[in-house]
């Protein structure tokens, strides 16, 4: 089935043009947001060749379809906005209208909160990892002599791996503008300010400065993520309130005028101040459960991450992860949780070797190689680890022997990316480098063996032991 045929039918059996509110993708989901998600037929959709899954979350319906997610993403964006005639929406034209009303109040607070930061984050995810990838490997090559800080080279490879994280402000702004319902230029607009170099210049954290007189509390805003979401959350409400007072004729002016004169000193004064106390009590919390005792903090990443990979909700915990990382140039859980990565990887593997049927043979093999490569769990995970409830117990095993190694050794990362052979040099460049490949290599080894023993005649589950 080509691309073309994958996406008209994937479009049909969630229920239609009609039924579909929006569409973004990460890097391995088509992630709808559906008027209706019960016109969604689910076990049609697990039917189409090129579909590895479908999961329910956040609000969301999420059709896994793997590294080729991209070019299916396009292809149904061609189709949707193409002049073909629209099929028409499974069931009855007025409940689907209701569901289009309702449907933001049929989601639960929680829903509509993942929801919108999976919209906002997850376009930066593929950019986030490789900038991590050329961070490694700029550490990895002064760390060798090969460079030194004051050489140019080192200057741009540098700025090149610094640029998403150091302007993140402005980057967040633009895609929390879209999804908020506001203009996303007047959002990066607002966040650029926060980095121009006049502003940046004076909001040195901890400083007491004023505007107009009035004394405020300065913070630098470079890296950070909370503030300048709370800042565009309220500023889609300015807008809106400006839109709906302010003649047609003066709005073209007026809105960007008045949004930037009133945003930027209230994210400055007001949105900074209270983002920055929200994102300490995270760290906070976060810093006290890994005081608590590091290594069953590392063990429940390594053994259970992998399942919140599954369920599609990990962009929403990684933006804290981030904040963290920036903050402290250091990070645990992301080294520790990515040991379910190659603990799938071990199962992966095993089952390549102890099956009989050159479909599951195939299959292993794939799902193996992309996860060596870029750390992509998707194949994997619905391609070989539903196919038995054997192997879960082998993928728990192995991330929680690689967690409990992690932690015991007090490991930690430096740079973020994608696990596998192409994020690798991301991690290398962290000092405890030689405990996470110990960690890596327990984790494939137990995964491995246990996918063995598992499997063999001998252990059977819901029946009585074979002689």
């Amino acid at each position: 089935m080509s691309n073309k045929e994958t996406a008209k039918e994937i479009i049909k059996q969630v229920g239609g043009k009609g039924n579909i509110g929006s569409l973004i993708h990460c890097a391995t989901r088509l992630r709808f947001e559906l008027n209706d998600s019960t016109l969604a037929d689910r076990s049609a959709l697990k039917a189409i060749p090129k579909v590895l899954g479908v999961v329910d979350a956040q609000g969301q319906t999420m059709i896994i379809i793997g590294p080729q997610v991209n070019e299916m993403y396009t292809e149904i964006m061609a189709q949707l906005d193409g002049d073909e005639p629209s099929e028409e929406v499974r069931g009855n034209g007025a409940k689907t209208e209701t569901a289009k009303q309702t449907k933001a109040a049929k989601k639960s607070w929680f829903d509509q909160l993942l929801s919108t930061i999976s919209a906002i984050f997850t376009p930066y995810i593929p950019v986030l990892a490789t900038s991590g990838i050329i961070k490694g490997l700029v550490d990895i090559l002064v760390k060798s002599n090969v460079l030194t800080t004051d050489n140019n080279t080192y200057l741009i490879l540098a700025g090149i791996g610094n640029a998403l994280i150091y302007f993140f402000p402005i980057l967040l702004a633009f895609t929390a503008a879209q999804k908020f319902g506001s203009n996303p230029y007047i959002g990066a607009t607002i966040g650029a300010a926060l980095m121009e170099p006049n502003i940046a210049g004076i909001t040195v954290t901890g400083n007491k400065i004023d505007f107009l007189g009035i004394p405020f509390t300065a913070m630098n805003f470079s890296s950070t993520v909370i503030p300048i979401i709370l800042a565009i959350w309220a500023y889609s409400y300015l807008d809106k309130t400006l839109k709906r007072y302010l003649p047609k004729a003066l709005q073209f002016i007026l809105v960007p005028l008045l949004s930037l004169l009133i945003m930027v000193p209230l994210t400055l004064m007001v949105f900074g101040p209270v983002g920055g106390f929200i994102a300490n009590a995270i760290a906070d919390g976060y810093q006290f459960l890994l005081n608590s005792n590091v290594i069953i903090f590392n063990a429940i990443f390594g053994a259970l991450f992998i399942y919140v990979i599954m369920l599609g909700v990990h962009w929403v915990i990684l933006p804290l992860q981030l904040s963290y990382l920036a903050e402290h140039g250091m990070e645990y859980s992301l080294g520790s949780g990515g040991m379910g990565n190659y603990a799938l990887l071990g199962v992966c593997l095993a089952v390549l070797v102890i099956s009989k049927t050159k479909e599951e043979r195939t299959i292993a093999s794939s799902a193996a190689f992309v996860n060596f490569l870029s750390g992509v769990t998707e194949p994997g995970l619905y391609g070989v680890v539903m196919k038995n409830k054997k192997y879960f117990i082998s993928l728990t095993l192995g991330g929680l022997a690689g967690g409990i190694i992690f932690g015991a050794t007090k490991s930690y990362i430096t740079n973020f990316a994608f696990t596998g052979l192409f994020g690798l040099p991301a991690f290398l460049s962290s000092p405890t480098a030689t405990t996470y490949i110990i960690s890596v290599l327990v984790t494939l080894v137990v995964s491995f063996m246990a996918t063995l023993l598992l499997s063999s005649n001998k252990i059977s589950f819901g029946k009585k032991l074979s002689k």
